[in-house]
């Protein structure tokens, strides 16, 4: 049964912020001259993804193993929530921040879908008052593996972990908001998609 309330779907990365948060995390929790470092190790993999050689979930696994590998939970989950409350918010847009909270102010059930990671975007949404389906990491023994646990949230699977929360069409309107490839899918559901609109 179809209702009168409105669906608000937003990309995170690109979208909402300026920049891709997981590499500002790394500069905000590593340094500069780590993540110069790791990128140095890591180019194989890194360079490989805009030629089409690594498939970019792969790279990132790589990304995520090397840098939050082996930490326990809750080191995890404290560097997320840290980053989350203090940082992430300087990276919004200012135009896409005024959209989010005419969504949120207006009643509309808003939802951020994203391929980063949940620690490090959860208390910051949990703060705003508005939901959130991402990208989950494995755990083993109480440890960050860095290897994903599911399948990355991105393209098809942001569409595919929505329809487990809710039925899409359930709600009228839908408004979507996205920036690349892999929000296609997401903003194919909506009534008003909205493709980098909010810059």
């Amino acid at each position: 049964m179809t209702t009168t309330r409105p669906l608000a779907l937003f990309d995170l990365d690109g979208t909402l912020t300026r920049r891709d948060t997981l590499s500002d995390l790394l500069l905000h929790q590593f340094g500069l001259g780590r993540c110069v470092a790791a990128g140095v190790r890591l180019s194989p993999w890194l360079l490989g993804v805009p030629t089409g050689v690594i498939h970019r979930d792969t790279a990132k696994v790589h990304v995520l193993r090397h840098f939050f590998g082996g930490l326990t939970e809750a080191e995890f989950t404290a560097m997320g929530r840290q980053y989350a409350l203090n940082n992430l918010h300087e990276l919004l847009r200012p135009l896409a921040r005024e959209q989010l909270d005419w969504h949120r102010t207006s009643g509309h059930r808003v939802i951020v879908i994203s391929a980063s990671v949940s620690e490090w975007i959860r208390p910051w949404t949990e703060s705003m008052g508005i939901e959130l389906i991402a990208t989950e990491l494995e755990r083993r023994d109480g440890r960050i593996t860095g290897n994903l646990a599911g399948t990355n949230c991105r393209g098809p699977e942001k569409v595919r972990r929505l329809k487990e929360v809710l039925d899409p069409d359930a709600y009228h309107p839908i408004h979507a908001y996205g920036d690349s490839r892999g929000d296609t899918e997401m903003l194919a559901l909506a009534d008003h998609p909205v493709y980098r609109g909010l810059r």
